[in-house]
């Protein structure tokens, strides 16, 4: 079975952004990547009430502030070293951009078309075909909503959905979600922060060193770049704007 876990990211300073980050895993790998995670986390100290966030990675006060921000960047780069196997690719992720003033109907109307192109051609086999897709909950849409949404794409796709699509709150539990928020975040923040002309306009190279939206910035290129398996694409076309990161 297909597990599809499905999370959005935003920014702050650009109220338009959205993105859409989607992580597929093969049901065979989730209990070993879930258990591993979960010791990685617990090895720094997290606490188990708390989720990790992609947003907490460089912020003290955010998530387990009794963790700093060294340990939690350690973290990350030892869950997205579980995104491999040896030579086998354990978990696939396809990030979509766009611009939108209403996010709830950029991503009613974003995501379906995303999930097309995350899916790969189901396996052959009697059962093989069987998909299961978490997404993260917002507040501004329904559980009915998202399933409607979504069904079509994966019966054109020629899956069946288990059961309907599930709607979870994040926790440090719902790993999955963590996998495709950790992801989706920083692929965002290299996505706007590079494109940010405004920070970059007038400042020494000491500046440039020692600014710390450029820090975050490197240190996300570094992060992302431990994924085997992620392809970018932008809503306007849904054309494939890069390949293997």
């Amino acid at each position: 079975m297909l597990l599809v876990f499905i999370d959005e990211t935003s920014d702050a300073k650009f109220k338009e952004y959205l993105g859409f980050s989607i992580a597929t895993i093969n049901d065979k790998f989730y209990a070993s990547i879930k258990t591993t995670a979960l010791q990685i986390l617990d090895g720094i100290g997290w606490d188990q009430s708390i989720e990790f966030k992609g947003s907490y990675l460089f912020s003290q006060t955010r998530g387990c502030p009794d963790v700093v921000v060294e340990r939690r960047i350690e973290a990350a780069h030892a869950l997205l070293d579980l995104n491999v196997a040896s030579k086998n690719r354990r978990m696939k992720f396809t990030f979509g951009r766009m611009r939108s003033t209403d996010h709830r109907h950029g991503y009613l109307g974003a995501l379906p078309p995303l999930l097309s192109k995350a899916l790969p051609k189901p396996p052959r086999g009697a059962g093989k075909n069987l998909v299961s897709i978490a997404c993260d909950e917002r507040p501004d849409i329904s559980r009915r909503e998202l399933h409607e949404a979504l069904r079509p794409v994966v019966e054109f796709c020629g899956y069946v959905l288990l059961e309907e699509v599930l709607v979870v709150q994040s926790s440090l539990e719902a790993v999955g979600l963590m996998f495709a928020d950790l992801v989706g975040y920083l692929a965002g923040r290299v996505d706007t922060i590079s494109h940010d002309a405004e920070l970059f306009e007038g400042l020494t190279q000491e500046q440039l060193d020692n600014n710390g939206k450029i820090r975050k910035l490197r240190t996300s290129k570094d992060l992302i770049s431990k994924v085997r398996k992620l392809t970018l694409y932008e809503h306007s076309s849904l054309q494939v704007e890069s390949g293997a990161a």
